[in-house]
């Protein structure tokens, strides 16, 4: 390309603006979105994708971190998954907003204490809107209501990508959690938006909210894209991943 002016051209990589991608999946298979959080841990860090925001809802299942004790998760009635975040057990399931999320953090200064406080910070203002004070935790992580859990974090980074994130009880079955010590904790600990008000919540509009505040504390412009469009890609790095 020749330019008239004789200054040079230079071309700024897509992925260093500051914009990122949101991924509404819907109810998913958590095994299916475990194997798309890798892919897409690979593909950014390859640059083949932006920081990603996935959104979504499970069928029951418990899964268990690497600081799981057994004597937590007794109950066989609910199958249980080894994974590789950090944190002990906990329940996901109907009614419950699960977001993930797939960012490249050291383009965000390599700081996973300010990162798990930016996670907490958004779920407390996207509470906020619906009129629930919420706060961090003090002496366990997530985000509390008092002196009830009402969401539940967990990560894990690889090469300084991170991925799994959080689970924020918004209608959810709390009797779910007895088959469990959710956290290390007794499962009357947990709390859900519909308990405390009620009533239940517009889980997509509080999805909304909720990427409008992650937009905000990390600076970034998050852009639904289609599943359908990354599908393949997202599949073929997923197959190639180890931890």
């Amino acid at each position: 390309m020749e330019i008239d002016d004789g200054l040079a051209l230079t071309m700024v990589p897509i992925f260093d603006r500051s914009f990122g991608w949101v991924l509404d999946i819907g109810q998913i298979d958590y095994g299916r979105a475990l194997k798309w959080q890798r892919g897409l841990v690979k593909m950014r860090h390859d640059g083949m994708a932006r920081d990603t925001i996935m959104i979504v809802e499970h069928p029951p299942v418990i899964t268990v971190g690497k600081d799981g004790h057994p004597e937590n998760y007794t109950n066989d009635n609910v199958e249980a998954i080894q994974i590789e975040r950090g944190g002990d057990v906990t329940y996901h399931g109907p009614g419950q907003l699960v977001v993930y999320f797939i960012f490249n953090l050291a383009r965000r200064g390599k700081d996973l204490h300010l990162y798990m406080t930016q996670l907490q910070n958004g779920i407390i203002r996207a509470l906020s809107q619906i009129g629930i004070d919420a706060k961090r935790g003090d002496e366990y992580t997530g985000v509390w209501v008092g002196k009830k859990k009402i969401a539940s974090i967990g990560i894990a980074v690889k090469q300084w990508v991170s991925y799994h994130g959080v689970a924020i009880n918004l209608n959810t079955d709390l009797d779910q959690f007895k088959c469990i010590n959710p956290c290390g904790l007794d499962a009357s600990v947990m709390t859900s938006v519909q308990e405390i008000k009620g009533e239940k919540t517009d889980s997509s509009v509080f999805a909304e909210n909720l990427v409008k505040a992650y937009s905000d504390i990390f600076e970034t412009t998050f852009d639904p894209v289609d599943l359908e469009s990354l599908a393949e890609d997202i599949e073929s790095q997923a197959g190639g991943y180890t931890i």
